[in-house]
């Protein structure tokens, strides 16, 4: 690890209004934006903000550290990574205690299981007023063997005790991870929905359901959880019934072998693996419809950018998939529920197979749910909407504390409106941008 990698905030400043929040890692997925989304838009709210992470492992995850812009106030924790190292997570554990100590913050702000962990037990020993976790996605279901998910939901509820509020991103999160806790923690728990800048999506032009090729993407890490084998399944299938499909995979991981072996038997025209992509527009804009084959899930980032594209998905009924389709659904047939943006598919090659086939035969429909995917995304994931939520939760927060704190409950000033910052964020403990440490 290069020495310039990682800076030790020089400034000590104790600001009431100070937020940090803490990614494991730069991996691909929801958190990162997340946490990049908070920083950016607390800063603009005139609260000083910054962002502490973690570093990546470039041979099983992809590096989302494209997403920092210059100007971003981030501080690398380069001993802090997903996988368990003794050292390494006793080291971390120690810098972010410290760091808390000397800054004293309002709020800290949690995202992923190690990050969690160590910032959230951290927090408490530093006696950090408001500790919040947000659960992405769901591990202490399909990730691990029953024992060492065990250990996770035992650590979890001592967690949830020092935590203030455990946010979740979707109503079926909340009853899975409401299931493990006490009942005392369930009392914690909040959905705060996914909120992501939809901008350039919104602009991408519908599919064109007349064209000769129809094109699914799939999208996402190819990992156990993510369930490839059906995917590849999926795909072989389809071709037994037409040669007009394509599909596009964009992503890389541990199952890579998977992919290339498909790539191989199926011909890359057919099955075009992308690897990991930045510029995920141009892989939507490519795309009829999206798939999801996972096992388990949060929210998935990949569908919400899909419908704000105007993309319908077709997706296995797992964790907050299934709280992304629009209305009651309008037609059930052979393990098909078919809602006016999406479809929820059970784990079986055929069923999607069937539903793919019946979106690329009738445009009109193909154009019903390209709409309604694009109107529910805007109405449900926009970045404004995620700020107001987590605004008013950080201010319902800090004024609870103030009560217990305080007898006139004045302890903490209100996070949103023209109250005045105690300090300028120029005096915020900061490391400019710098690419994101990787382990060796």
């Amino acid at each position: 690890m290069s020495k310039n990698q990682y800076d030790e905030p020089t400034t000590v400043v104790a600001n009431r209004r100070m937020i940090l929040q803490i990614c494991t890692r730069f991996g691909i997925g929801g958190a990162p934006i997340l946490a990049v989304s908070l920083v950016r838009e607390m800063l603009r709210l005139g609260y000083p903000s910054l962002l502490i992470a973690g570093s990546h492992d470039p041979v099983h995850d992809g590096d989302m550290s494209y997403l920092l812009q210059p100007d971003d106030p981030v501080h690398w924790i380069p001993e802090m990574s997903r996988p368990i190292s003794l050292t390494g997570d006793l080291f971390s554990f120690w810098r972010l205690y410290h760091l808390f100590l000397r800054m004293r913050p309002a709020i800290v702000h949690t995202h992923q299981t190690k990050a969690g962990a160590l910032g959230r037990f951290a927090a408490w020993l530093a006696g950090v007023p408001v500790i919040v976790h947000t659960f992405h996605g769901n591990l202490f279901r399909g990730y691990f063997p029953a024992p060492v998910a065990w250990l996770l939901r035992s650590i979890e509820n001592l967690l949830a005790g020092m935590s203030d509020c455990i946010c979740v991103v979707s109503d079926q999160q909340a009853s899975e991870i409401g299931g493990i806790l006490a009942p005392a923690a369930r009392r914690k728990i909040r959905v705060v929905p996914v909120g992501i800048d939809l901008d350039d999506l919104l602009r991408i032009d519908l599919p064109d359901g007349g064209s000769d090729e129809f094109t699914i993407g799939w999208v996402g890490r190819l990992v156990p959880i993510k369930n490839v084998p059906l995917l590849v399944s999926i795909a072989e299938e389809l071709f037994k019934r037409s040669p007009r499909f394509r599909f596009v995979v964009a992503g890389d991981g541990p199952d890579r072998e998977v992919i290339e072996g498909a790539v191989r038997r199926l011909g890359a025209k057919r099955f075009e693996w992308l690897g990991w992509q930045r510029d995920i527009a141009s892989v939507l804009a490519r795309c009829h419809a999206l798939i999801q084959t996972s096992n388990n899930e949060g929210t998935p980032v990949a569908l919400i950018e899909g419908m704000a594209a105007a993309r319908p998905f077709i997706a296995t009924p797992v964790g907050g998939v299934i709280d992304m389709v629009a209305d009651p659904p309008f037609n059930e047939v052979r393990g098909c529920r078919w809602f006016s943006n999406g479809v929820l598919v059970d784990h079986d090659a055929l069923a999607f197979v069937d539903a793919i086939w019946e979106l690329s035969r009738k445009p009109t429909l193909l154009r019903e749910m390209s709409i309604s995917a694009r109107e529910f995304a805007q109405s449900r994931f926009g970045l404004h909407r995620l700020v107001r939520d987590v605004d008013t939760l950080y201010t319902e927060l800090l004024a609870a504390k103030a009560k217990q704190r305080s007898p006139d409950g004045m302890g903490f000033g209100r996070l949103t409106g023209t109250a005045p910052v105690e300090t300028p964020q120029s005096a915020v403990p900061r490391t400019r941008f710098s690419p994101a440490p990787q382990i060796r």
